[in-house]
């Protein structure tokens, strides 16, 4: 799946950086700066709580863990689920993943988009399937492939979520040996990741999909 780098983005491009909200001398009218501040505000509060209350979890049984994010609402905020989601995404760990679905099923819809959380939550079962993958869970994987497409339906079209999701699914097809749809789901990536500019993340999906027509070519012959 995609890098840090890459995940980092996706979240900045959801969500506001605090910095890059407007400053007071801009000549925006005030009740709109004055919403901005508050979006700032929090987004910076939940960031900093964010580390301590994963830490909260951790130290919880997963189960434990899991009842928790879904009974108490200061767990369910954006700066969690961005962390946790950061966790899911480096090192493919179903615990972090199912956490952050269960937070972004919970986040507030008066102060989160909805079509930014579905890009969320498409990127936590995507993490989600890779850790299953990884596990040999194939069944499981196409499960979670099921439902982050759903998600990314309603999401808001960000094209390095859909990229992410495409080499997740091209990661799966290329253990069940389809690589023929393999080859073409990397091949749509590749131009995800070609139109956003990411030009590291297209030479490898690229050179994945190499890999993938050798081994291809090798199997037949």
């Amino acid at each position: 799946m995609a890098e840090d780098r890459c995940s980092n983005r996706g979240l900045e491009i959801a969500e506001p950086e605090t910095d890059s909200l407007p400053e007071r001398d801009t000549g925006i009218p005030s009740p709109l700066l004055a919403a901005l501040e508050r979006v700032r505000s929090a987004l910076d509060q939940e960031r900093a709580a964010a580390p301590a209350a994963c830490a909260e979890l951790l130290a919880l049984p997963p189960e434990t863990a899991l009842e928790q994010i879904c009974r108490e609402a200061r767990f369910q905020t954006w700066g969690l689920c961005e962390l946790l989601l950061a966790k899911a995404e480096s090192g493919a760990a179903e615990h972090f993943a199912r956490l952050t679905l269960a937070g972004a099923e919970r986040l507030d819809p008066s102060r989160h988009a909805a079509a930014v959380v579905e890009d969320l939550k498409a990127r936590a079962w995507a993490a989600l399937g890779e850790a299953r993958r990884r596990g040999e869970d194939l069944a499981g994987a196409e499960e979670a492939l099921r439902a982050a497409a759903a998600c990314l339906s309603h999401g808001t079209g960000d094209l390095l979520v859909e990229a992410r999701l495409l080499e997740f699914e091209a990661a799966v097809r290329r253990v069940q040996k389809r690589y023929k749809e393999a080859a073409a789901v990397l091949k749509l990536a590749a131009a995800r990741y070609r139109e956003a500019g990411e030009a590291e993340l297209l030479a490898r999906a690229l050179a994945e999909r190499e890999e993938i027509l050798q081994i291809a070519m090798r199997s037949i012959s």
